[in-house]
């Protein structure tokens, strides 16, 4: 099982604009790899976190006044999530 350090260093491009990494709390976190997302970084994120609490905070993000998630990701996650 990977670390949350690693799945960082392994996806900087998806952390452009963010200077100090270790400085991300985990909704950022999460986000950044639900908006831009892979099966395999999902699975990852999944094991580190656990599945209900990434549910739990996809739903917070989702629900967000102004959530960066595209339709069909939100479709995507929301039958995966069962939500």
């Amino acid at each position: 099982m990977k670390t949350i350090d690693t799945l960082l260093v392994e996806n900087t491009s998806l952390f452009w604009d963010i200077a100090n990494l270790q400085k991300l709390d985990t909704l950022a976190i999460e986000e950044r790899f639900l908006q831009y997302w892979d099966w395999e970084n999902i699975k990852n994120i999944e094991s580190i976190y656990g599945k209900d609490a990434l549910k739990k905070d996809y739903i917070l993000l989702r629900d967000k006044k102004r959530s960066h998630f595209s339709k069909k990701t939100i479709n995507f996650f929301n039958l995966y999530f069962h939500v």
